[in-house]
């Protein structure tokens, strides 16, 4: 049960074995209550690319997840020409793209928080060229988030404890799992319903590294990214004779 790429498959596994549905937080309503159903879930903080390679992971066990992306990491340019890149492969594949807003900033107009959200959600579906952007995860949630204190009119969250009342949440957050390991409750089908979040930077590894260890990992991989991008596009780096 470690935090690997390896770990993962094995999770994803015992899910498939007992059959657990994967479906999307818009479509949990087409199933019938007797059918086993997993929301999974990525809240990409970190990384695209290591996004990129749990879409691939998931593809080749024909499952399909929900991918919330940040307007406003602090380590990654979610319009980057190779995170768009890795977007675009994501949704290729077939997983849905929904937003991953941090509340804790506002701008200074301090408009209301579902105008914000609509304004990044309506950035996205413009930029991926989705229909539409229903979902939002938020990032590091306050607890007016999670006591369900502030309600979104228009859009589904993810924390909306009324709507997800039947489902049982687990997290990943930091390597601690609070209850149960997901493999666990999968191959015990402990709840017929899991709504389960999953960050990439914790399991696309071959190693079972430290959470610190991991981010310094990751933040040099995003860094290399953006060198490659600035040598081969910016006509202010390097020699004029290279862009002849």
């Amino acid at each position: 049960m470690n935090f690997t790429t390896s770990g993962y498959v094995k999770v994803l596994e015992s899910a498939l074995k007992q059959n657990y549905k994967f479906c999307s937080f818009e479509d949990i309503n087409n199933f019938q209550k007797s059918e086993k159903i997993c929301l999974l879930r990525h809240d990409i903080d970190v990384s695209l690319e290591l996004a990129y390679q749990m879409a691939l992971v998931e593809k080749e066990l024909e499952i399909k997840s929900t991918y919330f992306l940040m307007l406003r990491s602090p380590v990654y340019n979610l319009f980057a020409r190779h995170n768009q890149s890795f977007v675009e492969k994501i949704i290729d594949m077939g997983h849905h793209i929904a937003l991953h807003y941090d509340e804790a900033f506002y701008p200074k107009h301090q408009k209301k928080l579902e105008d914000l959200v609509q304004t990044e959600a309506q950035v996205i579906e413009t930029m991926f060229g989705i229909d539409s952007v229903k979902t939002i995860s938020f990032h590091q949630p306050s607890k007016a988030i999670i006591d369900n204190e502030i309600k979104l009119i228009n859009y589904i969250n993810t924390y909306d404890k009324q709507m997800f009342k039947d489902f049982h949440y687990i997290s990943d957050s930091n390597k601690v799992w609070k209850n149960y390991h997901p493999q666990t409750i999968f191959e015990q089908s402990l709840y017929p319903k899991v709504h389960l979040l999953i960050h990439p930077i914790w399991w696309i590894s071959d190693e079972d590294l430290p959470t610190e260890q991991l981010w310094q990992k990751t933040i040099k991989i995003n860094l290399h990214l953006s060198e490659k991008q600035i040598i081969e596009t910016e006509r202010a780096y390097g020699s004029i004779s290279y862009y002849l």
